[in-house]
């Protein structure tokens, strides 16, 4: 070979890791899809997804080992904390659906040859799901105030798994109709299984985190994670859509319960839902959260039978079991756990609202924000932990920790501490790293790719 011969031109996948230039979809949380996908891997970890996670599951901290706490009004510092009841776990579910569609978007080698079997994800999706569930029962088992969420994220994971690939409208017409009727079928179970005894039954079908309302939650997580997330523009466009959602949540609400003549602040339902943890039963996913909107169940712990909020149905279902009325006029209440369609979809506008602003800062923050984004990466372990203290605090009997600060801030700080090395030097949390294991324990030989 002379010295003239020409010069081989680069191939396209070379000349893509050649140019100084950034690839259009890179941005400073990590390689671009484009870049992910040229080295046969799935794209990194979205680290402003983290850092929403890790807020979720602070607020849900501060919502059940705060001290009691009025409803929230601006001109009362004492009672801001109150912005997380209710809010926090609907984040957590978002970011629940998102993480479904990060683990299981097809996957294809450089040469585009060999897409991820859709079987594989489903059967991971179904292990999981039973993983979680199998968590959440000790979880309630030790028959604290806080209704544990994990059973709820099984049953809408499961029922997820048809839609895993669905067309994206598909998605979104069904998280549309499990939002709308969700509530009304929820009113109308509390009704007939009012004196379901099963704390599992009970936390899934009529708790506070109904599994019909919340699948709805998860299905708009699993939408908003095909979106390109990495993209300001997209980013930007999230945080109109969550303010919108919010506003037309809330202040829907609170116009029809005025179109209605029903009270604007519906204290059937503050009682006990938005009077914190400790005293009153904890704010978001406790006890308290049994009484969504008024139903005349039972509220949280140490509250009475909640007073009728307005118009009932009493059904003539006929026997000898005597059914107590649907509470319709709690299907307008925006209170936090109300379980309304209102209400949750103003939880969800802030979600929305919330998530796209962590996406939007974590590219400027650094390391500032580095112990909320690894809360984030163990966010189900520092979960369970808080729970596992809020029970050892009831066991050592001692009071005074229900109306203070200390255990909570506590607990958060840290699981800061905790997480932020824990995650540098050992990377997958002690109970994500099970969960992970046994969703993939039915697999064959072949790649691993970095877990969201």
């Amino acid at each position: 070979m002379t010295t003239s011969t020409a010069r081989r031109t680069p191939g396209p996948v070379t000349s893509l890791r050649r140019s100084p230039h950034r690839s259009p979809g890179r941005s400073a949380d990590g390689p671009s899809d484009v870049d992910a996908l040229m080295a046969g891997t799935r794209p990194s970890r979205l680290d402003g997804l983290d850092l929403a996670r890790g807020l979720a599951v602070l607020g849900m901290v501060v919502a059940h080992l705060g001290p009691p706490h009025p409803g929230f009004d601006w001109a009362r510092p004492d009672s801001w904390a109150a912005v997380v009841d209710g809010r926090s776990a609907v984040l957590f579910a978002l970011c629940a659906g998102i993480s479904l569609t990060l683990m299981t978007r097809p996957r294809e080698d450089v040469d585009g040859t060999a897409p991820d079997d859709l079987v594989v994800h489903r059967r991971r999706v179904l292990v999981r799901a039973v993983a979680l569930f199998v968590l959440g029962a000790p979880l309630t088992a030790l028959d604290t105030p806080v209704q544990v969420i994990l059973p709820t994220y099984a049953v809408c994971f499961v029922a997820t798994i048809p839609l895993l690939r669905a067309r994206t409208r598909t998605v979104a017409g069904v998280a549309a109709t499990a939002l709308l009727i969700g509530p009304v079928c929820t009113a109308v179970g509390r009704s007939v299984l009012h004196d379901a005894s099963d704390p599992l039954v009970h936390g899934v079908l009529l708790g506070a985190y109904p599994g019909t309302t919340w699948w709805g939650v998860v299905l708009v997580g699993l939408a908003v994670g095909r979106l390109p997330l990495r993209d300001t523009r997209v980013r930007l466009l999230l945080l109109a859509g969550g303010v919108t959602a919010a506003v037309a949540g809330y202040g829907g609400g609170v116009l029809a319960r005025a179109a209605l003549g029903l009270p604007a602040d519906d204290t059937g339902v503050t009682g006990s839902v938005a009077a914190g943890s400790a005293a009153t039963g904890p704010a978001d996913g406790g006890a308290a959260g049994d009484a969504a909107g008024s139903t005349g169940v039972t509220g949280g712990a140490g509250a009475g039978p909640l007073p009728d909020a307005g118009p009932h149905l009493v059904p003539q279902g006929g026997g000898t079991i005597e059914h107590p009325g649907i509470d319709w006029a709690g299907l307008t209440s925006v209170q936090p756990h109300a379980g309304s369609t209102p209400e949750v979809l103003g939880a969800l506008g802030v979600a929305l609202a919330v998530l796209a602003l962590s996406l939007l800062v974590t590219r400027r923050t650094g390391v500032v924000l580095a112990p909320l984004r690894a809360v984030g990466a163990l966010a189900l372990t520092v979960y369970a932990a808080h729970i596992l203290v809020y029970a050892v605090l009831d066991a050592v009997g001692r009071d005074e920790w229900h109306t203070g600060w200390t255990a909570t801030v506590l607990v958060v700080v840290g699981a800061g501490l905790v997480a932020t090395p824990w995650r540098r030097w050992l990377g997958t949390g002690p109970l994500e790293r099970v969960v992970r294991r046994a969703s993939r324990s039915l697999d064959g030989p072949g790649p691993r790719c970095r877990p969201h």
